[in-house]
């Protein structure tokens, strides 16, 4: 069931390649007020293709700029997500079932999540995987690796992945979390974006606001050239060894906050790869995430839409609440 791009010689060439190590399907539905217990008649049902680096391929593709995704993809599920995205799309056939996610959404913004089991992941597909992958990088090259790890995966894999692109001259943004996360910041990727709590669990510390975020992000950027924590309506922060900086966002109506973050990871990824520094790569990131929000299930914001958004959009330095001058 592997899916080929439509031009086999584009995905050696590709300067953006994500991975999508455990994708789903997402179920949508749509109800005026959850009731646990109780039969619920919904008002919509939307399924879409899920999955980190999915969604960041998605986004990009909506800013009008390509990218590659590889993953694994299983089943009947599996061979529905490979016919939903288009040719930018490969996957490793695996025998277990694509995930499933059921997402509840309620008319007063509030969003219920069920996500389903992951599918093991064989020693012989993820050799496969990590070939591809192996394959695509070069110098120059963004490489991003989103998401968690299902079972079977070596927890140690994107640490791999990440020690080879850096080798290669490629540079690596990494969204995971937990062990995958730990132990590939040890091959130091070029950004991390972790969330509040993938920074509080990192940081083995409590993470209750921006200074606390900037504080534990500092630590974390021993080990990646820039950290970017996404706070939700709070905005973000970026840190890097030369300086903080606060993107504060607008307020909007919240659709649907599924695929904010990973909004966040490609507006950060299309920015500082067009040449922008990092504040300006955070302002624009904020504002595709902030978009997202607002927007239906599977849809992502345009250049035109973020571009409105961006000018809202408030850049606070932080070095010297940090680094005080002496």
């Amino acid at each position: 069931m592997t899916v080929q791009p439509d031009d086999p010689e584009s995905l050696s060439s590709a300067d953006i390649v994500t991975v999508t190590v455990n994708p789903a399907i997402d179920v949508y539905v749509r109800t005026e007020s959850l009731q646990p217990g109780e039969l619920h008649r919904v008002d919509e049902q939307i399924l879409v293709p899920g999955g980190k680096g999915v969604n960041v391929s998605c986004a990009l593709e909506a800013m009008g700029r390509k990218s590659r995704a590889l993953g694994f993809a299983g089943g009947s599920r599996g061979r529905w997500l490979a016919s939903s995205l288009p040719g930018w799309a490969q996957w490793i056939p695996i025998a277990g079932e694509t995930r499933m996610n059921l997402k509840v959404m309620e008319d007063n913004g509030r969003l219920t999540e069920l996500n389903g089991p992951s599918p093991h992941i064989d020693p012989e597909s993820w050799a496969l995987l990590s070939a591809q992958v192996l394959e695509v990088l070069r110098p120059g090259a963004w490489l991003v690796i989103a998401g968690n790890l299902p079972e079977g995966c070596p927890v140690e894999g994107y640490r791999a992945w990440t020690k080879a692109a850096v080798e290669r001259g490629a540079r690596v943004v990494l969204d995971s979390s937990g062990d995958a996360l730990r132990l590939a910041l040890e091959a130091r990727p070029h950004v991390v974006k972790p969330n509040r709590q993938e920074l509080a669990e990192w940081a083995k510390a409590p993470v209750l606001d921006a200074v606390d975020a900037v504080r534990q992000a500092l630590r974390m950027a021993r080990y990646a050239a820039c950290v970017v924590v996404s706070l939700g309506a709070d905005g973000a922060i970026a840190v890097t060894q030369e300086g903080v900086w606060r993107a504060r966002v607008p307020s909007v109506k919240v659709v649907s906050p599924v695929g904010a973050g990973d909004s966040l990871v490609a507006g950060m990824v299309h920015a500082l790869s067009s040449g922008r520094s990092v504040p300006e790569a955070l302002a624009f990131a904020s504002a595709a995430a902030t978009c997202k929000v607002a927007l239906p299930p599977g849809v992502f914001p345009s250049l035109a839409q973020i571009a409105a958004i961006e000018q809202q959009i408030e850049i606070e330095a932080w070095r010297d609440v940090f680094w005080p001058s002496s």
